[in-house]
């Protein structure tokens, strides 16, 4: 992720991040939180919306208000049993939004039932009406693009719908039909507002956590991230699923040399150099590149066995020693030793990240020792270096 955060563009109208990977992880990461606010929201609108069914009883009396009690039991009982399963999903925000749309638009719908059968309530209503679309817009979690259309078209059919009833003096209804407008303007603006505000916190909390966790100078991630149990992670997950992992561990040859004869600004666009090129030769989002030392470097693969891991580490190593870096007058080169381990988790249970990190460390100086610009493998046994 960009350090920058002017770089997550959000859409002014909708407001939601442009790009559709920023939104994904948006909603990845709120998703407890917008599962916890459609449950509460759920739960206090069924309440209030069942609480005003007494009028329709006090109105209509018990037998006539049969209907309109109904209307109004469908929507609530449909968006509780809804919550019941949002969490059994693949995807819990999308189906949480769903069942908002679903559960919004029948909470309108069913209003309009109760309308019909108190007709000369308008004004009530219309209040109602008001207090609906704000909770449409603002207290109910949806998409902005899809909770307006459903707050604004529920709330004209009821304005066509009074005006056609006419039962109220037309100096009430105007009034009451520009409260309403205003109430669809001022929620959507107060949302659109809030989901903006929203992201942004969201993406300056990113940022920071980026910047935790990389080295500034190259982009790969740090000592600290590597120890936030990262490695750990991905050995329990190798180990779940009884799958291969395997560790390359470079370093830049004669990097010292470089530093003192031609100074450390040279020292680091090398260092930035090589960094872009493993990068851009490891997947996105399955490999980790961490820069372990000064000119150290650990690749984490993922899924990847002890042949696939050397074949990436010799195209890395061929490829940095055909580059030429050209700075000022000089023109640098060099080259990278590589130590490469493996373990495969289908024949092993356990194995340490400290193991991992010092047979993969081993190879490389050994490789060193060798001539350097070279690559040294080794598949790890039950019995090397497992706990």
């Amino acid at each position: 992720m960009p350090n920058d955060p002017s770089t997550a563009s959000i859409a002014p109208l909708r407001g939601e991040f442009v790009n559709a990977s920023e939104e994904v992880g948006f909603l990845h990461h709120q998703a407890p939180t917008i599962l916890r606010d459609l449950r509460r929201a759920v739960l206090l609108c069924a309440l209030c919306y069942w609480l005003f069914g007494v009028t329709d009883v006090m109105a209509l009396g018990l037998h006539g208000a049969i209907v309109p009690l109904l209307a109004r039991l469908t929507p609530p009982l449909i968006a509780l049993a809804g919550m019941a399963m949002v969490r059994h999903t693949a995807a819990p925000v999308k189906t949480a939004y769903r069942l908002s749309t679903l559960t919004t638009t029948l909470g309108m719908a069913s209003y309009l039932v109760v309308v019909c059968y108190r007709p000369y309530d308008t004004l009530l209503h219309g209040t109602a009406i008001g207090l609906m679309v704000l909770a449409v817009l603002i207290f109910i979690p949806n998409r902005l693009p899809t909770a307006f259309p459903i707050a604004l078209g529920g709330s004209m059919v009821f304005v066509l719908l009074a005006w056609y009833m006419h039962t109220e003096d037309t100096r009430h209804l105007i009034s009451m039909t520009l409260m309403i407008l205003f109430a669809n303007v001022f929620g959507v603006v107060a949302a659109n507002r809030h989901a903006r505000l929203w992201r942004e916190q969201y993406w300056a909390q990113q940022v920071l956590t980026n910047l935790s966790i990389r080295d500034p100078l190259t982009g790969c991630y740090n000592r600290r991230y590597l120890n936030a149990a990262l490695l750990d992670g991905e050995i329990a997950r190798a180990r779940r699923y009884r799958l291969n992992l395997s560790l390359i561990m470079c370093d830049l040859d004669g990097f010292k040399t470089i530093n003192d004869t031609h100074g450390h600004h040279a020292g680091d666009e090398l260092l930035r150099s090589f960094a872009t090129l493993v990068l851009a030769m490891t997947r996105d989002t399955v490999d980790t590149v961490v820069r372990y030392g000064g000119e150290e470097f650990l690749i984490i693969l993922p899924e990847t066995p002890l042949d696939g891991a050397v074949e990436l580490a010799e195209r890395i190593r061929a490829t940095f020693a055909g580059q030429q870096l050209q700075l000022g007058a000089a023109t640098l080169s060099t080259t990278a030793s590589f130590g490469v381990v493996s373990a495969d988790f289908a024949a092993a249970r356990a194995v340490t990240p400290q193991a991992l990190i010092a047979a993969a460390d081993e190879l490389m100086y050994d490789a060193k020792r060798g001539g350097r610009n070279q690559v040294r493998s080794h598949q790890l046994t039950p019995h090397l270096g497992f706990a």
